[in-house]
């Protein structure tokens, strides 16, 4: 019998109050609290976005010395910047005079970063260089005490920037584990190995809890209902395109999906593809000019290569806690508050790609997310609202495919393991015990 938690189990208004994580995480449910509770989230925040490696941005997206971008570790404002000599640093977006943000653009080019209020300057490094009329700070004061305080810990893996507060994390190789392969794979589809991500972001928010998006990662069920009407229309066109294949029991397929160990997630769509991953591509805009063009300049069968690594890689990939990696995209979970949720998404480009594909690549990349965001959305906030709003019902069931999945990291697409093996890893973080050490 599931240990009941929730109202009996202590003050949720209480900012000192330590919920009972160990009995929110079961085998086969998890507590509705996860996805509601204030203080969970503050928890989060400090626990897992304070103490895990965090996805901060792409190499690619500041090039050059003095680039910068805004970006987020959980709710703490940061900048990616690059310094005079084209290192990677990051460091909190809090002038450490009154706390003001001290950039607000969102990527640029800049050797100072000037706090708007007083007037403190600091350089692309966040070292903190001048403060007006300096004479009134009197003789003890040290420019370098008050600089921006940096991540002491970034570093990055095929272009992909983290960082990490906890000074007693494990390496990062250590944390993306088997899921660096993966990387390997979704990046060596590029002739020179290397992305681009400099194409603009489109930015979706929710309302809704952001492990809802974590929840779907490698969930092979939802799409015949969530997005009933793109798979249908994708089968009219033809039975063999992308998603068409979830019209009929995915667990009938070959496709399947893995729990990668620290909560890393992965669903390979391919191997229900049927032949090329190309001949799964549904029509785009342009897509046909585009493609007789491409064949007039490298002949059909340089073609077949080009747009096989033009096309969606039909992988999902998910790097706890916050990055993903679908089709040509790089998707950035941004939580806000509770109920709050931003999801960045970033199509790529292949460097060494024949510049004639870039805009087939960039519609393509357009495709899925215009009709399947909407509906995944929709679904995130209808679950927290009723999460929200029926605290008598308590538990979510997640034991689909439980029975028997002792001993394997690799189930079948409709299979719950991937997402109960992230709820481990979010337990990990959390419990009081493992906190305290941190």
């Amino acid at each position: 019998e599931p240990r009941r938690v929730g109202m009996s189990v202590g003050n949720w208004s209480s900012s000192t109050y330590e919920p009972d994580y160990e009995s929110m995480v079961q085998g086969d449910r998890i507590h509705r609290s996860l996805y509601t509770e204030p203080i969970v989230f503050s928890h989060e925040m400090e626990r897992i976005f304070g103490c895990a490696w965090v996805y901060l941005g792409h190499e690619s997206e500041i090039p050059e010395p003095h680039d910068f971008k805004l970006t987020n570790l959980g709710t703490r404002p940061v900048i990616l910047s690059r310094d005079a000599d084209g290192t990677i640093c990051a460091f909190f977006n809090r002038c450490s005079h009154r706390g003001v943000t001290v950039c607000n653009q969102d990527r640029g080019n800049t050797s100072r970063f000037t706090c708007s209020y007083h007037g403190w300057t600091y350089s692309s490094r966040g070292e903190l260089l001048n403060v007006p009329f300096s004479s009134g700070m009197g003789e003890s004061f040290d420019l370098g005490e008050w600089s921006l305080q940096r991540l002491d810990r970034v570093d990055s893996y095929r272009g992909f920037v983290f960082g990490v507060l906890w000074d007693r994390a494990p390496s990062l190789a250590e944390h993306l584990g088997t899921a660096a392969t993966l990387i390997d794979e979704w990046v060596d589809r590029a002739p020179d190995r290397a992305l681009v991500v400099r194409h603009g972001t489109r930015r979706i928010v929710a309302r809704a809890n952001w492990k809802l998006y974590l929840d779907g990662a490698a969930d092979g069920l939802h799409p015949f209902s969530t997005h009933r009407s793109f798979v249908e229309m994708s089968a009219r066109h033809s039975d063999g395109l992308f998603l068409s294949q979830f019209r009929r029991d995915p667990d009938d397929s070959p496709m399947y999906s893995v729990a990668l160990g620290n909560g890393h997630q992965y669903l390979d769509q391919r191997p229900g593809m049927d032949g090329h991953v190309w001949d799964a591509t549904r029509p785009a805009p342009g897509t046909e000019a585009t493609v007789d063009a491409l064949e007039a300049r490298y002949g059909s069968e340089g073609i077949s290569e080009i747009l096989e690594r033009t096309t969606i890689a039909g992988m999902n990939v998910f790097i706890f806690p916050n990055l993903s990696l679908v089709d040509n995209s790089i998707g950035v979970v941004q939580p806000r508050s509770v109920n709050m949720t931003e999801v960045l998404w970033h199509v790529t480009s292949l460097a060494g790609a024949e510049p004639e594909s870039l805009p087939l690549r960039l519609r393509i990349g357009e495709d899925f997310p215009n009709f399947g965001d909407p509906d995944d959305i929709e679904n995130w906030e209808r679950a927290q609202r009723g999460l929200e709003l029926v605290p008598e019902a308590e538990w979510l069931h997640t034991g689909r495919g439980v029975e028997g999945d002792e001993g394997t990291n690799q189930y079948g697409v409709t299979n719950e393991g991937p997402m109960r093996a992230y709820h481990r890893e979010w337990l990990r973080f959390m419990r009081v015990d493992d906190a305290e050490s941190k």
